[in-house]
């Protein structure tokens, strides 16, 4: 499990990074041919944080912070996907920095759970005869 998890996380890191990058490309009027990837880079972070949401659940973590995740990563995909018809016009920056909170917000509680699960799990001794 504490393997997988870092895999895991390291994947979180390694796509936020992506999706911030290309978020605010967007921001500053570039790259738009791109819009599809980042909203599938999106829906893969959400896959990952839900898969540490079950990693969670079986390193017996508070189910609080598992129930967080599974709840925040439906209202990022939700979000994420509705966001362009939301307050058109100048007001919709209000909606784009919405959408920047939401995205830190999900690579946190991975980031969160993932410390938590590699707490609550023994760490792997290497093999060597």
């Amino acid at each position: 499990m504490r393997i997988l998890t870092v895999i895991i996380q390291n994947a979180v890191r390694l796509i936020g990074l992506v999706l911030l990058v290309l978020g605010f490309s967007f921001w500053t009027g570039h790259a738009f041919q791109f819009v599809s990837l980042h909203m599938n880079l999106g829906v893969a972070l959400v896959v990952l944080l839900w898969a540490l949401a079950g990693i969670g659940i079986a390193a017996k973590v508070k189910p609080g912070l598992v129930v967080a995740a599974l709840l925040w990563g439906l209202l990022t995909v939700l979000f994420g996907m509705t966001m362009g018809r939301m307050l058109p016009g100048r007001a919709h920056e209000v909606i784009r920095v919405a959408h920047f909170l939401i995205g830190l917000g999900a690579i946190g509680l991975a980031e969160s759970l993932g410390a938590r699960i590699k707490r609550a799990t023994p760490e792997v001794k290497s093999f060597r005869p």
